[in-house]
């Protein structure tokens, strides 16, 4: 490679990041530019999630082990919403910004990208609600579970992009995802074992839920962060190369299929 085609490369690669940087921010202001309490919202909806759960279910227990519980209902809240955040954020990408898509040139998967990263933002914000819960409970998160438990968040940021390209597409052929998807993600709500173990089901319903993918991922990164727990090896591998062969196959759906979106927008 010569030296002009290296800098060309180098300067479209820049151009690329600061695009995405203008189009998270973009993002950003739509979302919470109007609204009184801005980003706080992004706290707001797990967190009285978790205390209506919290309260409801913790009188059931009878009072036993609250404190782990309130760990474990905040960390599945969490990162729940971080992938139902995800998916419909990137879902929705391509149709909230189709003005600019019609009028300006630029790399589309970027408009996906940029409102999934949109949602890890959020993520990010969610996570220091686990912070102030370990200055009112007896819960400091371990700290070499940490580690694992975000290399869980990278192999969830992958689906969750690689399903976005997908979704962002069909969602303008098929409209009917808009209100699809939302009704899918309440009943993955209650069949993720967000506010229950995921061995206290038996039976049928039992099983359903120990081999639902999310509810894997979340245990996962509550047994991770909770007790330093490296659990579920074996089902992580397989969603690593879930989430590797998602992404080659949705982007090259998504490139394809993306030059074809004007004549329906």
């Amino acid at each position: 490679m010569s030296y002009n085609a290296y800098d060309m490369k180098l300067r479209k690669q820049k151009n690329s990041i600061d695009l995405l940087r203008e189009l998270i921010k973009t993002n950003l202001k739509l979302r919470y530019n109007d609204s009184l309490l801005g980003v706080l919202w992004v706290m707001m909806k797990p967190l009285l999630n978790f205390l209506v759960l919290f309260f409801v279910f913790s009188a059931f227990r009878g009072g036993v082990d609250k404190e782990n519980y309130a760990a474990s209902l905040l960390i599945g809240l969490i990162v729940y919403t971080f992938i139902q955040e995800g998916i419909t954020f990137g879902m929705n990408s391509l149709l909230s910004m189709q003005g600019i898509i019609l009028k300006v040139n630029f790399p589309r998967n970027l408009a996906v990208l940029s409102a999934v990263l949109v949602s890890m933002i959020n993520f990010f914000i969610n996570l220091f609600i686990i912070l102030l819960l370990t200055l009112f409970v007896n819960f400091v998160p371990n700290p070499l579970g940490v580690l694992y438990f975000f290399l869980i968040m990278l192999v969830i940021l992958v689906i969750i992009y690689s399903a976005s390209l997908i979704l962002s597409i069909l969602v303008i052929r098929i409209r009917d995802l808009e209100n699809i998807v939302p009704i899918f993600f309440q009943l993955l709500f209650w069949g993720s074992a967000i506010f229950y173990d995921i061995n206290s089901l038996s039976g049928t319903v039992g099983d359903i839920v120990r081999h639902n993918p999310v509810a894997i991922l979340i245990d996962a990164s509550r047994q991770a962060l909770i007790n330093g727990s490296f659990n579920y090896l074996h089902e992580m591998a397989f969603l690593v190369v879930v989430a590797l062969v998602m992404f080659v196959v949705s982007r090259l759906f998504f490139n394809v299929e993306v030059k074809k979106i004007a004549e329906h927008i």
